[in-house]
């Protein structure tokens, strides 16, 4: 397999180095006379070289995008008619990337944007926002206090639009933002550097009113109350909500009490169970894990290296019960904290597997009872798991 895409990355190499030397032709042809009548040889020079960078950059987006698509960035997009799906790290000044989506969400805002970043680290995003503020857009940002110097916040904050810091020594953990209470991007995918650019993250867009009530909901318990981890009320408006014919269960943590809600998704699983996680310290779903094995069910998993070399990682443990367990190979960061099961429901968020997440940290998971979201969730798997 990976002999074939040598051979395909040669050939691309190929054709691309012929371009060149078309486009060395072109230039020389067009200061031979065969520009438009009347223009110098500066000018003739300066319009065909214009022309040449702009065929050879359709020529270069081409090949990317193709050959982007068998990279851990995936960019995948489009689910359904409302839910997209966004795999990192994005390929930078190659379009259609999870950076370009989230920047597209915030740009397509009307009235409000209600964002819940743990880290707003990314100066890209922190423009699109200043400028939504000065268009009239309500713009609104909680953030943990360990980021509240990054520049980005800064210049958010220096622009005028208000930022709520969460103090504790606790999280705010979440990466979500809300727009004109239509539409919510959520995942694991903090605005940053790393996580947009080397780390492997998933991102979703949902457009549901009512998913888009409970996240508001959520970010006002924070924003205007104050209110985060154990100190948030439980009470989600919508529990369960249906876009497009797909059920998506709603939760927030530690007022949800998340895990058990995942440990009772495990307990159903029939034939197969997929995990990618940046941290597993949760011994609950670990068990869980271990009853579906006893029963046949085939479970993988995929551990972040670093986390999983500490004493309270469960990968040893998942691998004594007989899981398939394999370490990542990103030298950045594998920081997804995603659960397939049975090739039909995604468990995803900001929520790790952990004691801190379900105690402590202020986060939310998404459950989707959806086959064909899944199949885009198990297609990255399959790519990160080599």
């Amino acid at each position: 397999m990976f002999g074939r895409r040598r051979k395909k990355v040669k050939r691309r190499r190929r054709l691309l180095v012929l371009a060149l030397v078309l486009a060395f032709a072109l230039v020389a042809y067009g200061l031979l006379g065969s520009g438009r009548a009347g223009l110098t040889v500066p000018q003739r020079l300066k319009e065909t070289a214009a022309n040449v960078r702009h065929g050879l950059s359709e020529r270069a987006a081409r090949l990317f995008t193709r050959t982007s698509s068998n990279s851990s960035g995936s960019r995948e997009g489009t689910v359904t008619p409302h839910i997209a799906v966004y795999f990192a790290p994005a390929s930078m000044n190659v379009p259609g990337g999870v950076d370009d989506a989230l920047l597209a969400f915030l740009q397509g805002a009307k009235k409000s944007l209600f964002c819940a970043f743990y880290d707003l680290q990314w100066n890209q995003a922190a423009k699109v926002l200043i400028a939504q503020h000065r268009a009239g857009v309500a713009v609104k940002i909680v953030s943990d206090s360990d980021y509240a110097a990054r520049e980005a916040v800064q210049l958010c904050m220096d622009a005028g639009i208000p930022v709520v810091f969460d103090k504790r020594n606790a999280f705010m953990h979440n990466k979500f933002c809300v727009a004109d209470g239509e539409r919510v991007w959520t995942g694991s995918t903090n605005v940053t550097q790393n996580c947009l650019f080397h780390n492997d993250n998933n991102a979703l867009m949902i457009a549901s009113q009512e998913l888009a009530a409970n996240y508001s909901a959520e970010f006002g318990e924070m924003f205007a109350d104050g209110k985060f981890g154990p100190r948030s009320p439980r009470g989600t408006t919508y529990p369960v909500v249906v876009v497009d014919g797909i059920s998506i269960e709603c939760y927030f943590a530690p007022e949800d009490k998340v895990q058990k809600e995942i440990v009772c998704e495990i307990d159903a699983a029939d034939r197969n169970v997929d995990v990618m996680a940046f941290s597993f310290t949760a011994d609950d779903i670990a068990e869980a894990l271990a009853r579906r094995m006893d029963k046949g069910v085939k479970v993988r998993a995929l551990f972040e290296t670093r986390n999983a070399s500490s004493q309270y990682s469960d990968d040893d443990f998942l691998a004594r019960q007989g899981a398939q367990v394999v370490m990542d190979r990103n030298s950045s960061a594998m920081h997804n904290k995603v659960i397939v099961i049975d090739g039909e429901t995604v468990i995803t968020g900001s929520y790790n597997f952990s004691k801190a997440a379900e105690k402590d940290n202020d986060e939310n998971a998404l459950i989707l009872h959806a086959p064909e979201v899944a199949k885009r969730y198990t297609k990255q798997f399959e790519l990160l798991f080599q």
